[in-house]
């Protein structure tokens, strides 16, 4: 039995997991579609994934518009490809994840990724020099800056493009009345 599932990566679908246990799902735009995706640059039936003898799944381009690509590579329609665990296929503008629990256990390659944060000089970075990222929201949604500062300083500038502005109109009120005479 495989323990397969996709996982979608790109919006609108972000995060959602579908287990991979029947032998053939088609993958589209259309409602029809085992996996339903509504992004406009996927068919309505755009591909299909398809469960082999050895417990492995296959990918095909069901000759859909845009193409079906498995990591980076652009398929053939109606030309399946074996799916390995952490395969990548975009589809459309949308990018699926393939994993499968059986490549894991038998991949011996690791990948690990390690940063010395002494290297990189982040290390002097304190929290109050962090303080002006954060934004929040009050009750009326309104975005406001946490640090008075900032905020001060809109206000007056604010303030003197205000009274520039009422400058300008008296001018110009001014010269209308003075070239009336």
């Amino acid at each position: 039995m495989s323990t397969a599932k996709i996982t979608i990566l790109s919006d609108p679908l972000r995060g959602t997991s579908f287990p991979l246990k029947e032998s053939l799902y088609t993958v589209g735009r259309n409602d029809s579609a085992d996996i339903c995706i509504p992004e406009p640059t996927i068919s309505g039936h755009h591909c299909s994934l398809t469960l082999l003898e050895d417990g492995t799944y296959s990918l095909k381009d069901e000759g859909s518009t845009n193409g079906t690509r498995l990591n980076n590579q652009k398929l053939e329609p109606q030309q399946p490809m074996v799916l390995k665990d952490s395969d990548l296929i975009p589809v459309g503008n949308v990018e699926i994840l393939f994993e499968s629990k059986e490549g894991k256990a038998q991949s011996t390659v690791k990948t690990m990724t390690v940063i010395n944060l002494d290297d990189t000089g982040t290390m002097d970075i304190t929290n109050t020099g962090l303080q002006n990222i954060g934004m929040k929201v009050n009750k009326r949604d309104r975005v406001v800056r946490e640090n008075r500062k900032h905020n001060m300083i809109f206000i007056v500038i604010l303030a003197i493009l205000l009274l520039l502005v009422l400058v300008c109109l008296g001018f110009l009120v001014s010269m209308i009345l003075h070239t009336g005479k």
